[in-house]
């Protein structure tokens, strides 16, 4: 008896390890996923708008810092959300951050005094990249530094990320060397970079490679990671290799490839986009199953697409009922021409008052020189007795965005509208 009770509470320990590491590896990718939609939404697009009102849609407050001197013209955010705060920094956009790229010049770490001749040929020196520098402390000047230091003060289970892409990745690695030595400690705060530059020499990372817990996240194939090498700069901390899809035709180092890739390790870990809203409509609704045009998607993208689309509404809707069929592969387009009756019937026996029909196609732009395509979803409400409340369509382009990306982009595009309707009847 005692052998059997043993070897039980030794399959139950094992079970809840396996629970315990992998609730921590999607802890893990959820927090990389934040970051990178940060990382995303810091850049002034319209791609970015739509990142932005994610978290936003998700109970995180953003607030825009802008700080603009001879130095730089920096520009972050800090994203909030219970106990966690994320300081953004934004990539290169303008001619000044390109300008800061290329400020290689480099200068003692605390203070800007460039190296002499002597100095630049010795291995053990403390060096930085000047443009980096001043990035940092543009960011972190006018009492912000001193406001995050508080902040994890008054609150003892407050913790800091720091995030960025390129410019803002390298600009964060020495945003957190001010605040590590500012005295704010290592286990609440950790930075979380995306194609960034090495910052420093080979004695500052031996230095701070034990004093930041820091996660360089880079995309196989992305030079930039390498790209000052040969200036006697050197990465640290935990380095993770994310692989682009075989379906897209992006530059490695683009920050919507990082995102996707963010976003497809979420999901292998087992998370989901899908959010409490408080405000859902409840109307009952019956989705169809969606109509795909033939040849749009990668077999490797199809399925992840179809999830994402029908989560998006999820997170809007209260009374959704989903057809059995996720999707309904189709030739052409003219989806006017399709017979409804049948999803009009099964609404019906379902207790539902309307039926939503959706046509997704990715089609190739003319002349498009990368080969970039046209995400396109349509919409199509019906009534219980099967007349048509309303039409409508968005689309994305893949030019800076990926296929994955640009249907999420589309259904979110049409998620207002669509709630009018719906309020309207």
């Amino acid at each position: 008896m005692m052998k059997k009770f043993l070897i039980t509470c030794v399959a139950l320990i094992f079970f809840m390890s396996k629970c315990l590491a992998a609730n921590a590896e999607l802890d893990a990718a959820k927090i990389r996923l934040v970051c990178a939609i940060c990382s995303m939404g810091a850049y002034s697009s319209d791609e970015s708008y739509l990142m932005r009102s994610l978290l936003s849609d998700r109970g995180w407050t953003i607030e825009k810092i802008s700080r603009k001197n001879n130095l730089a013209d920096a520009k972050a955010y800090i994203v909030s959300k219970g106990d966690v705060k994320i300081l953004t920094i934004a990539g290169t956009e303008n001619l000044k951050d390109v300008e800061i790229d290329f400020r290689l010049g480099r200068v003692h770490l605390n203070d800007n005094t460039t190296l002499s001749p002597k100095e630049k040929n010795s291995g053990d020196k403390i060096f930085v990249h000047r443009g980096f520098r001043d990035y940092a402390d543009v960011v972190l000047s006018d009492g912000i530094a001193e406001r995050l230091k508080t902040s994890l003060e008054k609150n003892p289970n407050e913790k800091i990320y720091i995030t960025g892409h390129s410019l803002g990745g390298a600009v964060a690695a020495l945003a957190a060397v001010r605040l590590i030595d500012a005295g704010i400690s290592k286990n609440r705060l950790k930075v979380i970079t995306f194609g960034a530059p090495a910052v420093g020499s080979h004695a500052f990372a031996n230095i701070y490679a034990d004093k930041i817990d820091l996660t360089r996240i880079v995309m196989s194939g992305d030079i930039i990671k390498k790209s000052l090498r040969a200036l006697g700069y050197v990465q640290f901390g935990e380095k993770l290799e994310y692989f682009q899809s075989i379906t897209s035709n992006h530059d490695s180092h683009k920050m919507a490839i990082y995102l996707d890739c963010a976003i497809r390790d979420y999901y292998a870990a087992g998370g989901s986009l899908e959010y409490a809203e408080k405000d859902k409509i409840d109307a009952p609704i019956y989705v169809a199953p969606i109509f795909l045009l033939e040849d749009s998607f990668h077999p490797s993208d199809e399925q992840l697409v179809l999830k994402v689309v029908n989560e998006s509404l999820k997170n809007h809707f209260s009374k959704l009922t989903f057809a059995a069929e996720q999707s309904v592969t189709i030739e052409r387009k003219d989806i006017l021409e399709e017979e409804f009756d049948e999803f009009v019937t099964v609404a019906r026996s379902r207790g539902c008052k309307y039926v939503l029909i959706r046509v997704l196609s990715a089609k190739k732009i003319r002349d498009a020189p990368l080969g970039d395509r046209l995400v396109t979803l349509e919409e199509i409400i019906l009534d219980a007795n099967g007349f048509p409340l309303s039409m409508q369509t968005a689309g994305e382009s893949t030019k800076n965005l990926t296929i994955f990306e640009a249907a999420l982009a589309a259904q979110e595009n049409l998620i207002d509208s669509t709630k009018n309707v719906f309020n309207a009847h």
